[in-house]
């Protein structure tokens, strides 16, 4: 077991491989339904779970959110025609209209990957963030493990494809919404979008200079600053930028809110032109050191030493000796680190209260 352990430990690519989806890995999903299935038509619907398991054959209403029904999402969907593919943060959608050529949607079909969802393309590589094992990502096999809808579109001159949403552990979630769903919850909610309408420099670093929070948890906050951001983007972005993961927004000075801004949009850039691939990700990233299947503790890393704590509620990886604070003179110290002061100063107090008291016990035997 040790043995294995450490052959993990030393192929970072092995342990990237199942990380959960984020802004660039969504995007590649999206991609891969706008060159499959946009311009076809829905023919064929199957809600219910699929490729074996112990919910076989059952509708996972989990999954497919809202109270909504095996019936009502087939005959919701049924026959309608694909006219986009979607994407906003996290969130990506279908949108369908009643004809090919219809300028609007006439239903959206919303599909967030949660931890371990993915879109599998018949036929296809599946998803490059995906652990490539039996009935889970390999297209060879059909339907896939866990599949939780499966929706076949046909084109013309018998042309077509299948895909299917496929999630392990459930957090994944598919919605329907009437219309455009940029312009209902969950996505009318979402902060920016780093690619497709990224926030001002002056917009950023007001939004920080209002909060005291961690930065690291405003950037997780996917209705705060910008959305899309997640766990692995987030310690790589205030790697690159320099910037400790627990520094208090409102500690940043303009030149660090600069660079941290600067370094959202390129590495989201760089990861979505990679196409979610992880060999393609520059060398210089953190991000083929950081999985280390830890929480606290250090590593030694080419980049340094790799610190692991918890910040914003999440294992969080930086490097002390490059990373920095915040600069900006007169911010306002977190409720927390001014509780913990308090608790300092008043540790102190009782100790020198039990100080005196000793002495004039003292002086009263003498």
């Amino acid at each position: 077991r040790r043995r294995t352990a450490k052959k993990t430990r030393e192929d970072p690519l092995v342990r990237s491989r199942a990380r959960m989806p984020e802004l660039p890995e969504v995007e590649s999903q999206r991609r891969d339904l706008e060159a499959s299935c946009v311009g076809m038509q829905l023919q064929g619907i199957n809600p219910l779970e699929q490729g074996g398991g112990g919910r076989e054959g059952l509708f996972d209403d989990k999954v497919i959110g809202e109270e909504m029904t095996a019936a009502g999402i087939e005959a919701s969907l049924q026959g309608k025609w694909v006219i986009a593919a979607r994407r906003r943060g996290k969130q990506m959608w279908l949108e369908f209209g009643v004809t090919r050529d219809a300028a609007t949607p006439s239903l959206c079909l919303l599909m967030h990957l949660g931890m371990t969802g993915g879109i599998n393309v018949r036929g296809g590589e599946g998803p490059k963030y995906k652990t490539a094992k039996p009935r889970t990502n390999d297209t060879e096999v059909w339907p896939p493990r866990f599949t939780k809808l499966e929706l076949t579109f046909a084109g013309d001159e018998g042309s077509g494809c299948t895909i299917a949403f496929c999630d392990s552990r459930r957090f994944g979630r598919i919605y329907l919404r009437e219309g455009d769903a940029a312009s209902a919850p969950p996505i009318s909610k979402l902060a920016a979008d780093p690619i497709i309408d990224p926030p001002s420099v002056a917009t950023f670093a007001s939004m920080l200079a209002a909060s005291s929070m961690p930065v690291k948890a405003a950037l997780l906050d996917q209705n705060r600053i910008v959305c899309g951001v997640g766990n692995w983007v987030a310690d790589e972005v205030l790697y690159q930028a320099e910037i400790l993961p627990a520094a208090p927004c409102n500690s940043l000075s303009l030149e660090q809110a600069s660079a941290l801004h600067t370094q959202i949009l390129s590495v989201c850039q760089l990861a979505c032109a990679a196409n979610g691939a992880r060999e393609e990700f520059p060398e210089n990233w953190l991000f083929h050191h950081r999985w280390a299947n830890q929480t606290k503790g250090s590593i030694s890393s080419p980049l340094g030493t790799i610190h692991f704590d918890t910040v914003g509620g999440r294992t969080t990886a930086f490097l002390p000796h490059r990373q920095k604070a915040g600069t900006q003179k007169g911010a306002a110290p977190r409720k927390a680190a001014v509780k913990k002061e308090k608790g300092h100063a008043q540790e102190k107090a009782g100790k020198g209260q039990e100080k005196a008291g000793k002495g004039q016990e003292k002086a009263g035997k003498g």
